[in-house]
């Protein structure tokens, strides 16, 4: 249990900017790719927040007329309770990647963790989710490739709707035609939402359909090893 820590939006955004800065790239994938087979959620989160945090701005809370949120990161300006963060890190690979406050948690608790690395399971694993997302039918939509990873690792639907929003934070599964996180950060007022009104998917993986396939050019940033 974590006590009750109130940061402001900007000590929020300094503590996410500096947790980043200490974290090492491979570290994050390894880990990434060894929570497939373990299950660690706590592990596979810190590549959401790596993903969409790498090059997060230091900037004021900047809302519009009628919002609460930062215009900017989106977040708001009251603290979230660290202790329901933690939780959603360990439950479901983390809910809130996009957040600052999250961003720190996740990355300050995972550089304090043992270094995970993957085994030739979790490999298999990794080139079979990128194999089942390349052959999905154009009009293959997000539940159904959730659905069929679900023969493909230990999960649930919420952890596998997690992981999938991930790799979108990662630019892998992505519309091309819109922004993503992988060479800049998103700003929150730029990131279109969809028009279907029970969509609870994350951005930018919410326009993703089967017609997209995978980003190549992503998976060889973050896994070269599998181009």
């Amino acid at each position: 249990m974590f006590d009750r820590v109130e940061l402001s939006h900007e000590e929020a955004v300094t503590a996410a900017r500096k947790a980043l800065s200490a974290t090492a790239r491979r570290t994050v994938t390894q880990a990434f790719l060894s929570s497939l087979g373990s299950r660690r959620l706590d592990h596979r989160s810190a590549l959401g927040s790596y993903a969409v945090g790498r090059h997060l701005l230091a900037h004021p809370l900047v809302t519009s007329p009628g919002s609460l949120s930062c215009s900017y990161c989106g977040a708001y300006a009251k603290s979230a309770d660290p202790n329901i963060l933690n939780f959603e890190r360990i439950k479901w690979g983390g809910v809130r990647h996009t957040d600052p406050r999250y961003i720190a948690l996740d990355l300050d608790l995972f550089a304090a963790q043992d270094s995970a690395l993957p085994t030739g399971n979790d490999v298999a694993i990794f080139t079979s989710i990128l194999e089942v997302a390349r052959g999905m039918g154009p009009r293959a939509r997000l539940s159904d490739l959730a659905k069929a990873l679900s023969k493909l690792l230990p999960s649930n639907d919420a952890e596998r709707r997690t992981l999938i929003g991930i790799l979108g934070y990662a630019g892998i599964l992505i519309d091309p035609d819109r922004p993503d996180f992988r060479k800049r950060f998103v700003p929150a007022d730029e990131r279109e939402q969809t028009p279907y009104h029970k969509d609870d998917w994350p951005y930018p993986v919410q326009w993703w359909n089967g017609s997209h396939g995978i980003n190549e050019a992503a998976v060889a940033d973050w896994f070269p090893a599998f181009c």
